[in-house]
C-alpha cells in the first residue's frame, strides 16, 4: 500500500510539472534575462532607463495579476498599475486576499502569480494582430491543435511554431515597415516587464502545492475507481505547447533588450 501511494505521488508530481512546468520555466528564464538587463540599464542610465519601458510594461504585468484575481475570485485589497513614487522602487502591485479553505482560490494563487506571462503574451499577440496583420495571418496557420499523443511531437511542435512565429515577424518586408518598428518598440517594453518578482513566485508556489494536492486526489480517485484522465492531461499539454511557443516571443525580445542594454552599458 505504501509503495502504491509513493508511486501515485510520483506520478502526481510529474503530472503537476507536466501541467505547470512550461510556465515556471518561462518565468525563470524571463527573470534571469530581465535582472541582467536591468543591471546594465541602471548602470548606464539610472532609474530613468527602467522607467522608459515601465510605463507600458508594468501596467500589462499588473493587469495579468488583476485579471487572474477576478477569474479565481480573490478580493483586491490594494491596486497600483504603475507608480514611480514608491521608496522601495516598486513600479506596480496588486494586493489580494482569498479564502484559505477554498480549493479553487488556493489553486488560483499559482495562476495569479503567473498572470504576467498570460497578459504579456496576449499583449504581444494582439499587437501583432493590429500592427502586423499579415504576419499574424501566417502565424495562425500553425495554430491547429492536435492534442492526441502530444509526447510524440511536443518538442518538434514547439520548434516549428517558434520558427514560424519569427519567420513571420522578422521578414524582410517587415523590416522596411514602420508598423514593424512600432511593434518592435512595444514588444521590447512589454517583454522587459513580464518577468515574475519574488512575491509573484512565492504566491505561485502556494498555488503549485495546492495543484499537486488536487492532482494527487484525482490520481487516487482514478486508481480506486479505475478511471482514466490521461486525455485531459494530454489536451492541457497540447495547449502548453502553444503557450511556450508564443512565450518565446517574450524571451527573444528580452534577449534583444539584454544585448542592447549591455552594448549601451559598455558604450557609456
Amino acid at each position: 500500500m505504501e509503495n502504491t501511494f509513493l508511486t501515485v505521488f510520483r506520478v502526481s508530481l510529474f503530472d503537476t510539472l507536466y501541467v505547470t512546468g512550461s510556465l515556471i520555466l518561462v518565468g525563470m528564464i524571463l527573470g534571469l534575462l530581465e535582472n541582467r538587463a536591468n543591471f546594465y540599464v541602471q548602470r548606464a542610465f539610472g532609474r530613468k532607463g527602467i522607467l522608459v519601458t515601465a510605463w507600458i510594461g508594468t501596467p500589462i504585468h499588473e493587469l495579468g495579476h488583476l485579471l487572474m484575481c477576478y477569474v479565481f475570485r480573490h478580493k483586491i485589497t490594494k491596486l497600483k498599475l504603475f507608480t514611480h513614487k514608491e521608496k522601495d522602487g516598486t513600479l506596480g502591485y496588486v494586493n489580494h486576499s482569498w479564502n484559505p479553505k477554498s480549493l479553487y482560490q488556493n489553486i488560483g494563487n499559482f495562476f495569479i502569480g503567473m498572470g504576467p506571462i498570460f497578459s504579456g503574451t496576449t499583449a504581444l499577440i494582439i499587437g501583432m494582430k493590429l500592427l502586423l496583420p499579415d504576419s499574424f495571418t501566417r502565424v495562425a496557420n500553425y495554430l491547429t491543435l492536435e492534442p492526441a499523443q502530444p509526447d510524440q511531437y511536443i518538442l518538434t511542435k514547439i520548434f516549428a511554431l517558434t520558427a514560424g512565429l519569427f519567420q513571420s515577424i522578422f521578414s524582410v518586408e517587415n523590416l522596411f515597415s514602420l508598423n514593424f518598428w512600432i511593434y518592435f518598440a512595444l514588444a521590447i517594453a512589454i517583454s522587459s516587464h513580464i518577468a515574475l518578482s519574488k512575491e509573484d513566485l512565492k504566491g505561485a508556489g502556494r498555488g503549485f502545492v495546492t495543484i499537486l494536492f488536487f492532482i494527487l486526489l484525482i490520481n487516487l480517485f482514478a486508481l480506486v475507481f479505475n478511471a482514466d484522465f490521461s486525455g485531459l492531461f494530454a489536451e492541457i499539454l497540447a495547449l502548453n505547447v502553444y503557450l511556450v511557443a508564443f512565450s518565446m516571443i517574450s524571451i527573444v525580445f528580452s534577449l534583444i533588450r539584454l544585448v542592447l542594454s549591455a552594448f549601451a552599458y559598455h558604450l557609456v
